[in-house]
């Protein structure tokens, strides 16, 4: 017996076969082809991703004899399409969360940032699902537009529905009731009974019918959630200021705020991570929007040859970068602002710019941490999981810059790992978050080399970079 748990990302889907331990029995992975055109364009075919998750099924399958008894979906969170309830048939390219070519639509909504804050704990910006979904109307006249989840559940399952903690990353539900806001869908000109139905995360959504899937014909999708979070839940971050990041395409800070959602006075956002058993958490989180995107595009330039080339570079020398190259999120929400560097001298070569820009992504996310230090949640021990924490490099920096120990997660898939621990729980109601919370053990840890005075002396000459590319941006 086994479950097969789904993430679909950014850069491309994984697909994982998990057995009743916990152990991965086989796992499919398919890519992306994400297209970056004109400044803020981040898009995709829905039919792409669609068989990309078709393809990582299949892989994963293909390496296992177990019977699959349930499927957890996690999903990007912020990403929409347009299409036809109807038949699922797609009607736009699917718009990625980086896009931001619904600034202006931000704009126009400043006077009603307060409120929004005050009601769905997020900053009006193009990051997030309402204005995109009103730029794509523009746009696109039929269908509906919803985040992708609610598309791919639609296919798999025929049921139009999202869950709590993505309805969360859109604007449009309100923290406190755990439900859609007329008050805030009128703000963007929209209709919430156009929305799809909320559920739990813990929730039997239904059964596989899509012919795409014959294999899984029949068995139910159970637990669906934002990828995130489902990272938060793999490494247990259950209490108040346990906290992880993930450093995938960019990297995601995520904190555990407990059972109440605190509305963050220094930029940082507040979503509902999950409603399980009828019992919810709530997390701050900042974001860094290019991450590994940034560190491929040091490759794609060639001043660094591979990701693994990372631990090989020379001390940056005195140069310092903000890899802000699809703006920044918090604390400073500045979609039009664009990526920098400094302190270059003639005896600089490629190797101290690379260097620059990697202790540039250590750098906002120590900044991200000292945002909830003033928040009032405090964090002792961050959890890590993705690609770029095989950089001994990176997390050595990370715990230097941001003064707290880095717990690597042992696993490369914790998104995967979270969603099925969640499909899990929902299929055997005896189970509880309690049940997996001593399941893993970091594969690496690193704790601070530098004096904290050092680390505030870097990140106060770094914060400089920053604000000049917001200065440089609005020109």
């Amino acid at each position: 017996m086994a479950i097969v748990a789904i993430d679909q990302g950014t850069s491309g889907t994984k697909a994982l076969v998990i057995g009743d331990s916990g152990e991965v029995l086989s796992r499919g992975y398919a890519p992306l082809e994400l297209q970056h055109g004109a400044p803020g364009v981040s898009e995709c075919t829905a039919d792409n991703l669609w068989q990309s998750i078709v393809i990582a099924i299949k892989q994963a399958l293909a390496g296992s004899t177990e019977k699959i008894t349930a499927v957890g979906l996690a999903n990007q969170g912020e990403s929409i399409l347009a299409w036809d309830k109807s038949n699922g048939d797609a009607l736009s390219q699917v718009i990625i969360w980086q896009d931001s070519r619904s600034a202006s639509l931000c704009d126009e909504r400043s006077a009603h940032s307060a409120f929004v804050l005050s009601r769905s704990g997020l900053t009006i910006d193009p990051y997030f699902v309402a204005p995109k979904m009103v730029w794509l109307r523009e746009r696109v006249k039929t269908g509906v537009i919803t985040t992708t989840d609610t598309w791919i559940i639609a296919k798999l399952t025929g049921k139009f529905v999202t869950d709590v903690s993505t309805a969360s990353r859109t604007l449009l539900f309100d923290l406190h009731t755990r439900s859609w806001s007329t008050e805030l869908a009128d703000i963007w000109g929209l209709d919430v009974g156009d929305f799809p139905e909320l559920i739990n995360n813990d929730a039997v959504i239904g059964e596989i019918c899509h012919p795409d899937l014959e294999q899984l014909r029949g068995v139910v999708l159970a637990g669906a959630m934002v990828d995130q979070p489902a990272a938060l839940l793999a490494e247990n971050c259950f209490n108040v200021g346990q906290a992880k990041c993930t450093y995938g395409t960019g990297a995601f800070l995520l904190t555990n705020i407990g059972a109440v959602p605190k509305i963050s006075k220094h930029g940082l956002a507040t979503s509902l991570a999950w409603n399980i058993r009828g019992q919810s958490a709530y997390y701050l989180d900042g974001q860094v929007f290019t991450a590994a995107t940034a560190v491929q595009w040091l490759i794609d330039n060639e001043l660094l040859d591979s990701a693994e080339a990372i631990d090989s570079l020379p001390d940056a020398g005195g140069v310092m970068a903000a890899p802000g190259f699809a703006g920044y999120g918090a604390p400073l929400w500045k979609p039009r602002a664009t990526a920098s560097i400094a302190g270059l001298t003639l005896s600089h070569g490629k190797g101290e710019i690379a260097r620059a820009m990697v202790d540039g992504i250590a750098a906002q996310v120590a900044d991200l941490l000292g945002a909830i230090a003033a928040d009032g949640v405090s964090v002792t021990h961050l959890r890590v999981d993705g690609g770029l924490t095989q950089s001994h490099t990176l997390m050595q920096m990370q715990a230097d810059l941001a003064q707290v120990e880095i717990e690597v997660y042992p696993h490369p898939d914790a998104t995967s790992i979270g969603v099925g621990n969640l499909a899990t729980m929902a299929t055997q109601s005896a189970l509880n978050l309690g049940d997996f919370a001593s399941s893993w053990k970091p594969a690496h840890t690193y704790s601070p080399a530098w004096s904290t005075d050092r680390a505030q002396s870097y990140l106060s000459k770094w914060r400089t970079l920053p604000a000049t590319a917001l200065e440089s941006a609005h020109e």
